[in-house]
Parts: C-alpha cells; sequence; structure tokens
C-alpha cells in the first residue's frame, strides 16, 4: 500500500514582506515599537476604525508616531517593483484610503495632549528651582531679623566684648554701674568727669583715693582695682554677632570687600585695622604656640602664602574656628569660601592658559572700581539707613549670595569645559 507524505511548499518570497494586515506586499511599510510592520494604509485604516494605538497582531501600544521604514520600503520597492506600483496607484486611486491617510498623518503632526504618556520625563528648570530657594531664605531671614529683635543681648555683655582702649565715658559709668549697688555713689563722678576707657586703666589707688573720686573705703578701692586688673588681662577675641554689634557698618564692608576683593581688603586691614581687626584676625587663621601680640615669622610666613595663593580659605579658616559657637552661620561661609576659591582659581587659569597674564592689574583695577560703584556707595551711606535695612543687606550677604555664587561656578565650569573640547 502506497503511502503519500503532503509536504507544505515553502512560503513564496512575497510572503515574508506582507501586511498581516491585508496580506499582500508592503506598501510604505511601517515599523511599530513593537517590532510588527505592516502597510501604512492597513495601519491608518486600524486607526481610524477606533483611534487605536496599538499593535493589530499583539495588541502592544505603540509609542510616539509611527514612521515609514525606510530600509524595508526600498527593499520590497526592489524586489517586487511590478507589484509595489499596481498597489500604489490602487491606494492613490481611491478617496477614501487617501482621506484616512490624511487623518492619520495630521493626527501624529499634532502637540501631545496632556495625560499622554511620555517617554522622557521633564526637565528640572534651575532658575525656578533657584527662585523658590531664594524665596524660602528670604522668609528665614526675615524670621531671624525679628528674633535678634526681641532676644537681643544686653548693652552690658556687648561692652564686655569691647577693647577697654575703645570705652566711651557711657560705657565707663555702665561698667561701674555693673559692679554692685554700693558703686551708685560713685558712678555720677565718674560720668561728670568723663572717665573713658583709656583713662580708666591708667586709675592706681592714689587716683581713686584722691580728689574728684574721694574713695574712702578701702574695700572699695580694692574692688576697683581688682576688676580693672580683670579687664586688662582680658584678650577680648569677637565672634561674628560681637563685631557686628560694635562694628555694624565695618562688618558690612568686610562682607562685601572680603567677598569680592580678598587681597586688596586683607592689605586694607593691614595697614588701617591692624590692632582691632587684622590682628585678631591673623592670631585666629594662623595661631601660634606662644602668646605673643605680635604674629611670629613662621605666622607671617603661613599667612602670605595663603594670601596670594587661597585668600578665601583665610575666611574658612576664621569660620572653622567658630564652628561650635556659630555652627549654620560658620558652615554657610566655609562652603561660600570653598565656591569663591573655585572662581578665583579658573579666573587665573584661563588668563594663562590664554596666555593674558599681562592684562591683570588692568582686569583687577576695573574689577574693583566696579565694585566700589556698585556697592561703596551703600557702606559709605550706612548711618544714614535704617538699622532694618542694614540687616537685610547684611544677612542678604552671608546667607543668600552663596547660592548666587553657586549658580557662577556651575556657569564658569560649563564654559571652561566648552573651550577646551575640540
Amino acid at each position: 500500500m502506497d503511502m503519500r507524505i503532503t509536504i507544505d511548499p515553502e512560503p513564496s518570497e512575497s510572503e515574508e514582506f506582507s501586511c498581516h494586515c491585508c496580506y499582500e506586499v508592503l506598501i510604505d511599510p511601517t515599523t511599530l515599537t513593537c517590532g510588527h510592520s505592516f502597510c501604512r494604509h492597513c495601519l491608518a485604516l486600524w486607526w481610524a476604525n477606533d483611534l487605536r494605538d496599538e499593535c493589530p497582531e499583539c495588541r502592544a501600544v505603540w509609542q510616539g508616531f509611527p514612521k515609514v521604514n525606510i530600509l524595508l520600503r526600498d527593499a520590497v520597492e526592489k524586489r517586487f517593483p511590478t507589484e509595489v506600483s499596481r498597489r500604489k496607484q490602487a491606494v492613490l486611486s481611491d478617496p477614501w484610503l487617501s482621506h484616512v491617510l490624511l487623518a492619520f498623518q495630521k493626527h501624529g503632526e499634532r502637540p501631545v495632549q496632556r495625560g499622554a504618556a511620555q517617554v522622557n520625563p521633564p526637565q528640572l528648570n534651575i532658575r525656578e528651582f533657584y527662585s523658590g530657594v531664594l524665596t524660602a531664605l528670604s522668609f528665614m531671614a526675615m524670621v531671624v531679623l525679628v528674633y535678634r529683635a526681641f532676644s537681643a543681648d544686653s548693652s552690658y555683655e556687648t561692652l564686655l566684648s569691647k577693647p577697654l582702649r575703645r570705652w566711651s565715658a557711657d560705657d565707663v559709668t555702665l561698667w561701674v554701674e555693673h559692679l554692685g549697688v554700693w558703686t551708685n555713689q560713685y558712678k555720677e563722678t565718674f560720668h561728670k568727669e568723663q572717665i573713658n576707657g583709656r583713662l580708666l586703666s591708667a586709675f592706681s589707688d592714689d587716683d581713686l583715693s584722691a580728689a574728684p573720686f574721694m574713695i574712702e573705703s578701702q574695700s572699695h578701692r580694692r574692688i576697683f582695682l581688682e576688676e580693672l586688673h580683670k579687664l586688662k588681662e582680658l584678650r577680648v577675641s569677637l565672634n561674628l554677632w560681637e563685631y557686628k554689634e560694635l562694628n555694624l557698618g565695618k562688618t558690612l564692608f568686610l562682607l562685601i570687600g572680603l567677598k569680592s576683593c580678598p587681597r586688596l581688603t586683607l592689605l586694607y586691614l593691614y595697614l588701617f585695622d591692624y590692632d582691632n581687626t587684622f590682628l585678631p584676625f591673623i592670631h585666629t587663621v594662623c595661631p601660634s604656640n606662644t602668646q605673643l601680640d605680635q604674629p611670629g615669622w613662621w605666622q607671617w610666613a603661613e599667612f602670605l602664602l595663603m594670601f596670594f595663593l587661597l585668600p578665601h580659605q583665610l575666611l574658612a579658616a576664621f569660620a572653622w574656628h567658630w564652628l561650635s559657637v556659630h555652627y549654620w552661620t560658620a558652615g554657610v561661609v566655609i562652603a561660600h569660601a570653598a565656591l569663591l576659591s573655585v572662581l578665583d582659581v579658573c579666573f587665573f587659569w584661563t588668563l594663562w592658559t590664554r596666555g593674558e597674564m599681562r592684562t591683570l592689574p588692568k582686569l583687577l583695577w576695573l574689577h574693583v572700581f566696579a565694585v566700589m560703584l556698585t556697592s561703596s556707595v551703600f557702606v559709605l551711606l550706612w548711618p544714614l539707613l535704617p538699622l532694618f535695612i542694614i540687616n537685610i543687606e547684611f544677612y542678604t550677604q552671608l546667607y543668600i549670595l552663596p547660592f548666587y555664587t553657586a549658580v557662577l561656578v556651575k556657569q564658569t565650569l560649563q564654559r571652561m569645559d566648552a573651550q577646551q573640547r575640540p
């Protein structure tokens, strides 16, 4: 008995390039994100049926708008030119298919509707982010101003942070009053004679017992001299808030000057404010084991090295000394000093790579002139401005300006990176 085995014929070549909707040769083949390809007019008809955006075969939702697969189209047209030409003419001659294709194309050209799936997440708007941060910090600054207005230290506590030689007659009278109730009989005499800090530091037992003070009680004279000796031995080292209370205008000048022109500002302090500001500063940033009033040669060497190379790091060292006292403020100053150092290094590196170091004096002079023009008028007129306005400027320079410096650092690094690319 003869047995015949039926063998299915191999699929023809046209079936490999056929559309799985019309099962004919692909016309303008369009490949979806799932990998399946269909005639473009067949896909348009499928979409027009129920406005579907899913694959007719596997029902996977496509992303974006499907486009013609150019490589597959060229291959099909090369292999089956006659069949493709015939089918294209048939599609173009059908008004309904032409209308559906046009509607399908217009649908793809429209912007993405709200709520539609997006492949790429929206990018973060840096300006809006920093605007929100600055708004929050401004609100916090207002809260700090109100808090400090109602919780200010007493005038006597501020007086103890002031060097004795700078005491006025009112300061001496306040000090005498706080020695005890028994000083009420003497404080009017001190005020009447206008005894200031320099005169008080030279007092002896004979001065107190003679006219016009006439302090007959030996115990009273002894207490006066003991407390005066403590004041002479007290080495005043002001922190930021104490220095601000005593030197509001100078503090604002230092905040602006040390940020914009640190080397010139430190030179100014050395020439014109050596005892009160520069000497405590250098002893803080370059400490010494010996208790000398004048800095040693090693302190000067360390200071000058940092002065010429990274002057802003001297501010960071000063803030580090007060980290245990004012944690957040010192942290902000340290971070700001690091950002300013990056800008300083980038500035000199750019001049060096461009061969423009000879223009440095001119650039520094223009920078100093710009700073003086924008800030010095405000600093010079600070006695005429309300204290509230001064405090707003002070806290802006201290807490908010570091965020602006961070933006400058980012822009500078991006610009340098773009210049180095071929």
